[in-house]
């Protein structure tokens, strides 16, 4: 594992473009996957599809950390399973992996993170000494999508599935505290829905992950519905995550006093990082302080399932669109393309 430093100009001009169509990095995360064979009940499993971006042949390690595990700062060893060039793209090759743990990882079981890692096949792409970052010039671009999906079995037969894309998120994209003067410390996940009442209705989960496996995180979740004013605030509740640690829990149990009703949104915003007492890179500020959220919304009667993906409360200016899509990008002239 390397990266998770936080390339401040970057952040500042294009982190807006969260969500978007830029998703290609040499570090992407795939914030829930997962193989849970159930014979007699919903069976879950994920299909990933990988993409190499570059003209060379690449190598993808990718990292496994389960759901709700805590890592000690304090021994890195508690890492989850991390698998070393298990998957060869050729150039520009596109793969789709069925049952993505049994087939790629040879997992029989799993539920949680995964992090991908594009290098240069035969190449270098591990820490020097201090400097967590040495070989960067051998990372490769590489891109992810992912649909987990469930079925059930009835009398040896598989029945029709119910699936949810994930998309993969590239390092760039995660949100972090020492972008708050930018504004960029916090994001809003909208469409949260609370109505499930036996059959019928609605459910919602958020999902948080630590994206940093240098430092502990605080993230605040807040619930409102309407705008966001204290008037409007329904619920507030402070998630710690260990490094790395993701978390996937439902409205009743984040918000145990929240009501019933719909037209909510959550805003999750990180407030305190704690570095690892060992092992962090000097050039990693704060222990690279980095997070993702996201949300499910899920049908109770059909269990039916729909990602939410966070939002920056605020928009790119025009000269970060510039930085993204500059005048020699052939977008000339620059404006909107239909009457406001």
């Amino acid at each position: 594992m390397k990266k998770l430093l936080i390339a401040t100009a970057l952040m500042l001009c294009a982190a807006g473009a969260y969500a978007s169509n830029f998703r290609g990095a040499d570090q992407v995360y795939i914030p829930t996957a997962g193989r849970i064979i159930q014979p007699t009940n919903n069976t879950f499993i994920s299909d990933v599809q990988l993409a190499n971006l570059t003209g060379d042949t690449v190598v993808v390690s990718v990292l496994y950390q389960p759901i709700n595990a805590d890592r000690d700062p304090n021994n890195p060893a508690t890492i989850g399973q991390e698998f070393k060039d298990v998957i060869t793209l050729a150039p520009f090759e596109r793969k789709e992996y069925r049952d993505f743990f049994q087939s790629a990882l040879n997992l029989q079981s799993g539920f949680g993170l995964l992090i991908l890692n594009g290098c240069k096949q035969g190449a270098d792409c591990g820490p020097s000494g201090t400097d967590d970052e040495a070989n960067i010039a051998n990372y490769r671009a590489i891109s992810a999508e992912s649909r987990i999906y469930s079925f059930k079995t009835l009398q040896g037969q598989a029945s029709g599935t119910k699936g949810q894309l994930f998309s993969g998120i590239p390092w760039y994209n995660f949100v972090s505290m020492l972008q708050a003067s930018a504004d960029l410390d916090e994001v809003f996940i909208t469409g949260v829905t609370h109505t499930a009442n036996s059959g019928t209705g609605f459910r919602s989960n958020i999902g948080l992950v630590n994206a940093s496996q240098y430092s502990s995180t605080d993230i605040r979740l807040t619930l409102y519905r309407g705008r966001i004013r204290t008037e409007d605030k329904v619920a507030e509740t402070v998630v710690h995550l260990t490094p790395l640690k993701n978390i996937q829990t439902n409205i009743p149990g984040l918000f145990p006093t929240a009501p019933f009703n719909d037209n909510y949104f959550v805003v999750a915003q990180q407030i305190s990082s704690t570095p690892n007492p060992s092992g962090v890179p000097s050039t990693c500020d704060q222990g690279c302080p980095a997070f993702l959220a996201y949300g499910s919304v899920l049908d109770n009667v059909t269990d039916d399932a729909t990602t939410l993906e966070s939002q920056y409360l605020k928009e790119l200016t025009l000269d970060q669109i510039l930085v993204i899509y500059p005048t020699s990008a052939g977008k000339q002239p620059w404006r909107r393309a239909a009457r406001h």
